[in-house]
């Protein structure tokens, strides 16, 4: 990369000014959509159990509603890649210094292409599954591989799934390990965070992801260059 995260961290922070009052509670409303299902599976749906003290076994005390579940499970994966791809499209506004609208972030998932989007998050999940198996870091280095997807689908739209996999593993060649050491310097803030009940996160959140979309930009532009126009004398 040709700039140091200091760099990236410290234009994510001033990109944020006078936008957290939109990008936060845009994020607790993309969150709470994508973790609705999951939420109402594991309290209302799920079998129940409880421990046996004597034996220190748990014993089934009410099977739930394994249709239900497998539903939720549907729905979680279908309402959390339709919200990353909303997500993306508002921190990419953020990066270009625009105040992303509640409206059309919340809805853009749902109404660009959706169908593509559910295949890439199908296709590069499944791919990091399989890759996991063999061992933890494969799945490490593969998650940054395929990481540009999503972003690569609002900045291409005629790009279809597979195309946007095949993208990111050639884009980010030679930069996971930049991407990495990125995500790796807001560690200490996020441990920090827990000691505020998770309140911290809320600033932290945007700022990282703004970063790693300005990381991401000028990944985009090494790849993409815009050409040279010449003014010609007549």
């Amino acid at each position: 990369m040709k700039q140091p995260n200091s760099y990236y961290k410290q234009e994510a922070k001033s990109l944020m000014e006078g936008k957290y009052s939109v990008v936060i509670p845009l994020t607790l409303i993309l969150g709470f959509i994508a973790g609705l299902p999951s939420f109402l599976s594991n309290n209302f749906f799920a079998p129940k159990r409880e421990i046996n003290w004597e034996t220190f076994e748990f014993i089934l005390v009410d099977p739930g509603y394994p249709a239900l579940v497998y539903l939720m499970s549907l729905l979680t994966f279908v309402l959390g890649a339709l919200i990353a791809y909303s997500t993306v499209r508002m921190f990419i506004l953020v990066a270009q210094n625009e105040r992303p609208q509640f409206e059309p972030i919340i809805k853009v998932g749902f109404v660009e292409k959706p169908i593509r989007t559910l295949v890439t998050a199908f296709l590069s999940g499944l791919y990091i599954a399989l890759w996991s198996l063999l061992f933890i870091i494969p799945g490490i280095v593969k998650t940054y591989a395929y990481s540009m997807s999503i972003y690569l689908l609002n900045k291409e739209p005629e790009l279809d799934a597979a195309d946007a996999i095949t993208k990111s593993k050639d884009y980010t060649m030679g930069k996971k390990g930049s991407l990495f050491y990125l995500d790796l310097s807001y560690l200490g803030w996020y441990i920090l965070g827990i000691f505020t009940f998770g309140i911290l996160w809320f600033w932290i959140i945007p700022k990282h992801q703004t970063a790693k979309t300005l990381m991401f930009n000028e990944i985009y532009e090494e790849k993409n260059p815009k050409p040279i126009l010449i003014d010609e004398e007549v």
